[in-house]
């Protein structure tokens, strides 16, 4: 009786630890398979980031500019003069062909066209002009762009002569290859800001002088949306 009793003790802790090593298995199978299934997903989500991503480029405005007008003031040549950088967070690479930069006066809504001529400080020397700039992946641009109106502006001054706020907006024109497909395409958005500027006064415009803008708040400006 003593011996059929150890007997059959014995094999209920036999089955016991057999459920156990089969749970062990089990449990330990389905975690690499997790494992396995996050890496394959980090996997492909560094493919896209490393490879695959389309331009994704922006432009940063820091809170401080520069305005010139270096004729009389009887015949305004008005240009602006911003510091700006051209980042691109895509993979492949993209171009920028050229900057449009629009002023609009909100006391008399008008808004004169200027386009991105030259690039460096005013009065440096030789001018340079601007050309287009190509970002490979994960690279960036800084330089001062000097904007002069276009040729076929016709408003002669776009500031008043006493202290004011003005409205810029920045547009982005990219070169674009065919046969993308859509979730691979990036958009730019043009970007919106304010300056302000003192009274206007052209002895600070002799030689290479030049009058500050400053943004209200002193924060840069970007298309870059947060992350």
């Amino acid at each position: 009786m003593g011996n059929s009793q150890r007997s059959a003790t014995e094999q209920l802790i036999d089955h016991a630890v057999e459920q156990s090593h089969g749970t062990v298995r089990h449990t330990g199978g389905l975690l690499a398979t997790i494992i396995s299934a996050f890496a394959l997903i980090f996997s492909g989500f560094s493919f896209y980031e490393t490879v695959l991503k389309s331009p994704d480029l922006a432009i940063f405005v820091p809170p401080r500019i520069d305005y010139t007008d270096p004729d009389r003031p009887d015949s305004p040549f008005e240009v602006f003069i911003l510091p700006l950088t051209l980042a691109n967070d895509g993979a492949r690479s993209g171009t920028v062909l050229s900057i449009d930069l629009d002023v609009t006066n909100p006391r008399t809504n008008q808004t004169k066209r200027f386009y991105a001529a030259h690039l460096g400080s005013w009065g440096q020397t030789p001018k340079k002009p601007f050309s287009p700039v190509a970002l490979s992946g994960k690279d960036s641009f800084s330089e001062a762009v000097q904007f002069i109106p276009r040729t076929d502006e016709k408003i002669p001054r776009i500031l008043d002569f006493e202290a004011g706020n003005y409205k810029f907006k920045l547009t982005i024109n990219t070169a674009t290859t065919g046969g993308e497909l859509p979730f691979l395409k990036s958009k730019i958005r043009p970007l919106h800001f304010d300056m302000q500027i003192g009274k206007l006064n052209y002895f600070n415009f002799q030689g290479t002088g030049t009058m500050p803008m400053w943004s209200k708040d002193y924060r840069p400006q970007t298309t870059k949306k947060p992350d």
